[in-house]
């Protein structure tokens, strides 16, 4: 069977993986707010990495405003913190680099499997992602003000 290239409004569709089958528009509801609900945690998890980012920064980092600058540049990326000059904190530094570790791996596998629900081309899953983008930077954008 081939799979279209343009967008559908059916209400059948495999999503990932073959068990998530999609047949009937209970399903795709369902699916739809299973989708928007993984894209918000992906919004929120984006902010929580850069939480992290700040926590970790040794306050003696000379020019903060160049680093800021660049993170903001780097788009969707966050600059690892800098390791601390004494070896007490090198622990906390650890703890913190292998948490952002484990988010930014979380974060890359939910936005691969975003993308894959995108190219179902259905247009209502496609809907759910940018319902969910918008819902969870809405959401997530004020949180980052207080970082």
């Amino acid at each position: 069977m081939m799979m279209s290239m343009h967008f559908t409004a059916s209400s059948r569709v495999t999503l990932l993986f073959e068990f998530w089958d999609v047949n009937g528009p209970a399903g795709m509801v369902v699916s739809v707010l299973v989708v928007l609900l993984m894209t918000v945690f992906y919004e929120l998890l984006k902010i929580w990495k850069v939480s992290l980012d700040s926590r970790s920064k040794p306050p003696s980092l000379p020019d903060s405003s160049s680093r800021t600058t660049l993170v903001e540049t780097l788009s969707g990326s966050s600059v690892p913190p800098a390791p601390p000059q004494h070896s007490s904190s090198n622990k906390r530094w650890l703890l913190f680099h292998v948490l952002q570790t484990a988010l930014h791996v979380v974060q890359v596998v939910l936005s691969y499997m975003l993308m894959l629900c995108i190219m179902s081309y259905s247009v209502w899953i496609f809907l759910g992602v940018v319902m969910g983008s918008a819902i969870g930077y809405f959401v997530a954008y004020p949180l980052l003000t207080r970082v």
